[in-house]
């Protein structure tokens, strides 16, 4: 299932914006109705001119509908002052649940309950100004809001570590085979001075902003932002390409340099990233009391670290250890090159490092 998730992301974000909605509405109706006689409800029904299909398809409509926006409209908001972004989206879905009530009533009363075009709008206009539809408005909206948070969090986090989350699957210790990417700001302390904290801080939210709308497709899940660092990490046995961190890394800088005009016209500072990458056997457990977080343990960690604490000194943009070159030896369109044995921060034996080639 966690495999299926990873594979189609767009496709379950997609599947559950449009599914929530029409649970929510067919819910909402439910309850709206619920200890009402018989005669009451449907004189009410009728009088509203109400059909049991108009909350499916009202909350279909409007779960493709934002979906779309989101993937289209509200991603090039992503410079706007924040305020100016929530008044914009308030605005948008507020219109989307009127107009989509008023279509929906129209369609109803027209087809199924024999009412000619005119007389079917002005009956779903008088709706919307009725204190009924008013808290199906109020309703909606929190809905909207509750689905994108845990969307949100999926896509920033990855689906799969909010399923196993919610499953409680790491309550107790588990090993697994992992692979980490640790991904760095350059020049960040040059560019921090340069712009301030929270200038900086939208510099960074930014850049870390474009790398989660890679994730997705490169199956990838993020484990900590710290600081101007990102990790990275996926699961041997669930990657579908062990290339996949090597792809992920090109197409982030591929992604920043189609995105270099807009970061100096914003910051006057275009960035560029450095990475290590590692992988072997880590524990992972849930810790922490009332802020549980999940925490991976193991050497593989310390090493990607100290790793790519090598990149500048080198002169390297990415570093991978021996460990992770085993998993790529057999890859068609990348070579290996082989650097130095280096003896890492806190290591008494020499680690092979090794540059890559795409061929």
């Amino acid at each position: 299932m966690l495999a299926f998730v990873k594979k189609y992301p767009k496709q379950i974000d997609a599947f559950i914006l449009i599914l929530g909605f029409v649970i929510g509405s067919n819910l909402l109706t439910f309850f709206k109705q619920a200890g009402l006689d018989e005669e009451i409800r449907q004189m009410i029904f009728e009088a509203h001119g109400f059909h049991y299909l108009t909350p499916t398809i009202a909350g279909f409509i409007i779960g493709v509908t934002l979906f779309w926006l989101e993937y289209v409209l509200f991603r090039k908001l992503i410079y706007w002052d924040r305020r100016w972004v929530l008044l914009t989206k308030f605005l948008v879905v507020s219109m989307l649940i009127v107009l989509t009530s008023v279509f929906i009533q129209t369609f109803v009363n027209w087809l199924v309950n024999g009412m000619n075009v005119q007389d079917s709008f002005m009956a779903s206009w008088y709706f919307v100004r009725t204190d009924i539809f008013m808290s199906v408005y109020v309703y909606l909206m929190l809905l909207g809001v509750t689905l994108s948070f845990f969307r949100e969090l999926g896509n920033r986090f990855g689906h799969g570590i909010i399923l196993n989350y919610i499953l409680g699957k790491y309550r107790e210790p588990v090993e697994e085979d992992r692979i980490f990417m640790f991904l760095d700001l350059n020049k960040s302390t040059a560019i921090a001075e340069q712009l301030g904290h929270v200038k900086y801080s939208r510099f960074l939210n930014k850049c870390f902003s474009d790398l989660s709308e890679l994730l997705p497709e490169f199956e990838g899940e993020v484990y900590q932002y710290v600081g101007d660092e990102a990790i990275i990490t996926w699961r041997v046995d669930h990657i579908s390409n062990p290339l996949s961190p090597i792809a992920l890394f090109a197409a982030f800088e591929t992604k920043l340099e189609q995105n270099k005009s807009l970061y100096l016209s914003k910051f006057d500072w275009a960035p560029t990233f450095k990475a290590s990458i590692n992988c072997g056997r880590v524990s992972v457990s849930m810790v922490g009391g009332a802020r549980k977080e999940m925490a991976f343990h193991g050497d593989v960690l310390n090493n990607a670290s100290r790793v790519f604490e090598q990149c500048s000194r080198l002169k390297k943009k990415l570093l991978i250890t021996e460990s992770f070159s085993r998993l790529i030896t057999h890859q068609k369109n990348v070579s290996l090159v082989f650097l130095k044995d280096l003896v890492l921060r806190g290591k008494n034996t020499q680690t092979p490092i090794y540059d890559l080639v795409f061929l």
